[in-house]
């Protein structure tokens, strides 16, 4: 069963990504979707990989509303049980980066391209959220 979504991508988004500025949340959103979609062509075992939506664990949605944020990661965490590793990209301090959930672990993996000790905001809340799921 195909699941039906939009994402919209402005030409202010592909100037963006063309000129070598900063990356947005369209582009993210539309590389997230691209990426699952070809774990399930190719020989990824798609089943492996889940995924979070940049814009609801952004720091501006957590200082916004923490306890949605807080439910959203729960919910997503029990959905995305089966998966290896879930791909979180994620926006604090004009900065994306990449955060990796492995569930069965319980451990957090951080790339960042700026290599630079964080205090990250979502750190506490993921860590929460991660340690009182049941497996």
């Amino acid at each position: 069963m195909e699941k039906d979504f939009e994402i919209s991508v402005t030409v202010e988004d592909t100037d963006q990504l063309l000129s070598g500025a900063w990356l947005n949340i369209s582009i993210i959103q539309v590389f997230v979707t691209a990426l699952s979609e070809l774990c399930i062509h190719d020989d990824c075992h798609p089943n492996s990989i889940g995924f979070m939506c940049p814009e609801m664990i952004s720091a501006t949605m957590l200082k916004s509303d923490a306890d949605r944020i807080l439910l959203y990661m729960t919910r997503s965490m029990s959905a995305l049980s089966s998966k290896t590793f879930i791909l979180c990209p994620y926006y604090e301090k004009s900065h994306w980066m990449l955060l990796v959930l492995c569930l069965s672990k319980r451990e957090v993996y951080i790339f960042d391209s700026q290599q630079k000790k964080r205090n990250l905001m979502i750190k506490e809340p993921l860590n929460n959220v991660l340690n009182n799921r049941d497996h």
